[in-house]
């Protein structure tokens, strides 16, 4: 694993760090580059579970800011020659979906200099990984390897699926014995779990 970070208790600490969703939002403890490390990009598939990480390591309150919103703050940064004042004091700051960034150099490169001076400046930002047109690491050169981190967050395998489908039979109030039938699901995603058991109910209670 490379890109570590030597932490205080003299151990490198992991740069790039893969794992499922509920891992990262309480199942396990969080790694300590994903706690500490300024600048943190969250790659996975859509519907992974990446945008509750990022509120996850920073806090439900701050600024959140799509591809289109990014856009529209970079061109006001050109048009006034400076950031608005809350990117560059907010101790959160998430980005969500930058993308096309191979086609966009002065998107991009605005970007870098953003995040460049809130890692200067102690302040910590999670860039998420665009669904489609994905080129987020392309932002990674902007900051020392030392200042970020990597979470590659994927689907679960196994017993991780079983237990999410049982807590989502509980949750829907569905018998757990229906968890079998979405364990073998292909393609697996969350989003379809979800989706079967809230038909499966739907289709109980309508009898």
């Amino acid at each position: 694993m490379g890109g570590q970070r030597r932490g205080k208790n003299g151990r490198h600490d992991p740069a790039f760090i893969s794992g499922t969703s509920s891992e990262f939002l309480g199942r396990k403890p969080l790694p300590r580059a994903a706690r500490y490390r300024p600048l943190i990009f969250l790659l996975g598939p859509d519907g992974v579970g990446k945008t509750e990480v990022a509120r996850k390591l920073l806090g439900e309150d701050v600024p959140h800011l799509s591809d289109v919103e990014l856009r529209e703050v970079v061109v006001r940064r050109v048009r006034r020659r400076r950031w608005d004042p809350e990117l560059l004091s907010a101790p959160g700051l998430i980005l969500d979906g930058p993308c096309f960034l191979n086609q966009r150099p002065g998107f991009a490169s605005s970007i870098q200099a953003l995040l460049k001076r809130r890692v200067k400046d102690g302040l910590r930002t999670v860039v998420i990984e665009a669904a489609a047109g994905g080129s987020t690491m392309e932002l990674a050169a902007s900051v020392s390897p030392d200042d970020r981190a990597t979470l590659l967050l994927r689907f679960p395998i196994g017993r991780g699926r079983r237990r999410f489908a049982l807590t989502v039979c509980e949750e829907l109030g569905v018998d757990a014995v229906h968890a079998r039938s979405v364990v073998t699901l292909e393609p697996w995603s969350y989003g379809r779990v979800r989706a079967v058991l809230r038909d499966i109910r739907d289709g109980l209670q309508a009898k």
